[in-house]
């Protein structure tokens, strides 16, 4: 059975009022790796990528227009829509419940989420399927697949959470990936990104320390 504190689900609360915006980061990571890649597979994953971030992007209005207005009938019956950004609010408020049965319908809310391609829902559940926290079976390739979904879709936190494991997982280590992805959330302006190449390529003291906690 799947058990969250409080304060876990705290950590990702805000997330929610932020996001994907058309021509932002996210479109322009999955531009330039549509543009480098020659793998077929790729090649549709980022098809589908580009119209779930569409679609994602499309909803938000509304869910922001109910949320600046404090209109909870409208957030839950977005959210009973299927609207990825109130799947992700309403989720996030459930695990912060002492409801248990809420609890696990925020479980609910954010597979969801993840399912329709938001990316704060990807990393979230992909985090934890990757390291089998808080009740998820320990599913290193499952999460990892998500976590590259947000990552690709220009999620900073995701983009270094994928090079951590890339470089750190007994299962899933690739070394070059993990430069690449390190690289990539370098060049979106992430700092601890930055320090992590410096460090791999031995220029900067602290070696072994990791720039971001799974």
């Amino acid at each position: 059975m799947r058990t969250i504190a409080a304060s876990a689900a705290a950590t990702v609360a805000l997330a929610a009022c932020g996001g994907p915006v058309e021509g932002g980061p996210e479109a322009e990571t999955i531009a330039t790796l549509a543009a480098e890649t020659t793998d077929p597979k790729l090649a549709a994953e980022l098809a589908r990528d580009k119209e779930e971030m569409a679609k994602v992007a499309s909803e938000k209005p509304a869910f922001d227009a109910a949320l600046a207005a404090n209109d909870t009938e409208t957030l839950e019956k977005l959210a009973n829509e299927g609207n990825a950004w109130a799947l992700f609010h309403r989720g996030i408020a459930r695990l912060d419940s002492h409801d248990f049965m809420l609890q696990q319908g925020g479980f609910e809310d954010l597979e969801a989420a993840a399912d329709h391609g938001l990316p704060e829902a990807l990393i979230w559940v992909g985090q934890r399927k990757a390291y089998g926290k808080e009740g998820y079976k320990l599913q290193p390739n499952s999460g990892l697949i998500m976590m590259e979904r947000a990552a690709r879709r220009g999620n900073i936190e995701a983009m270094l959470a994928v090079a951590v494991m890339y470089e750190q997982d007994a299962y899933m280590h690739d070394q070059k990936k993990a430069r690449v992805w390190y690289q990539r959330a370098a060049e979106a302006g992430s700092p601890p990104a930055k320090d992590a190449l410096a460090r791999l390529d031995g220029e900067a003291a602290g070696e072994g320390e990791l720039p971001y906690e799974p």
